[in-house]
């Protein structure tokens, strides 16, 4: 049935059942205009989609089957292009074929999956590495001599060994023209002075207590307590010229440097 004489039939039908067009509207909601320009056939500004949908919704007010006045959708159905039986495409359309280099290319990336964890390979490599350096970086600092900024130990003589009871050590630096000598005590101890032949100094040191002298040619000392007893020569400190409580008598400080002599 045609779109042109379907309002007609409605028409007919709904003035048969004694309904009138606002009875339509109060039960489709459908707007009066509409509707008497459906039962008129004057629809033309109206798109097919919303005029099928109308009447759709007319027919089913009046209880009726709206295929009869619109089409079925098996009679509206446009046939469909044969298909190609080889490619499942419809015949005269254009075959895309595929370059025969993506497919190769597909083949080789899907063999190319990792056969273990990159990630966590990666995180022990790193691990690896970290504790091999931080080993040696703990061996350097061990093999490091520890220095005391400012305090010399007494060490022998770079040209010859020292004689048997005989400790010597050189100084960093020139004496001829005199140095200043210091002695400090870390703790209590007797002490004897000679500086350049003269006895400046014969008592006892208490501790905490230092003194100084300038020296032109030598000093002598004697010591009653060694390991409680620290020297300077200008800059340089001797802080281990023996055992706590070993007495020294014979500890001489020249241009040439410094030697016990047990």
């Amino acid at each position: 049935m045609s779109l042109e004489t379907a309002g007609a039939r409605l028409k007919k039908i709904r003035q048969e059942r004694g309904l009138s067009l606002e009875d339509i509207q109060k039960k489709t909601k459908i707007h009066l205009n509409i509707l008497r320009a459906i039962e008129g056939d004057s629809i033309s500004n109206l798109s097919p989609i919303y005029l099928k949908g109308f009447i759709k919704i007319y027919c089913g007010c009046l209880g009726l089957d709206a295929g009869d006045f619109i089409g079925r959708p098996e009679e509206r159905e446009q046939p469909k292009p044969a298909l190609n039986a080889a490619v499942g495409k419809p015949i005269g359309s254009r075959i895309e074929k595929k370059p025969s280099y993506i497919k190769g290319a597909s083949v080789k990336l899907g063999s190319l999956k990792p056969h273990f964890n990159f990630k966590k390979a990666a995180l022990v490599l790193a691990a690896v590495v970290i504790v091999f350096f931080g080993m040696r970086l703990v061996r350097f600092i061990l093999s490091r001599p520890h220095k005391n900024p400012g305090k010399a130990h007494l060490v022998s003589p770079a040209v010859s060994a020292p004689k048997p009871g005989v400790k010597t050590a050189k100084f960093g630096q020139d004496l001829a023209s005199g140095f200043t000598l210091g002695i400090f005590a870390r703790g209590k101890s007797w002490i004897s002075v000679k500086i350049d032949g003269k006895t400046v100094f014969h008592g006892v040191l208490a501790r905490g207590r230092s003194e100084t002298w300038k020296v032109f040619e030598k000093a002598e000392l004697s010591l009653g307590n060694a390991g409680a007893v620290e020297l300077q020569v200008n800059d340089q400190r001797f802080n281990n010229l023996g055992r706590n409580g070993q007495p020294l008598k014979n500890v001489l400080i020249n241009k040439e440097g410094l030697k016990i002599s047990r």
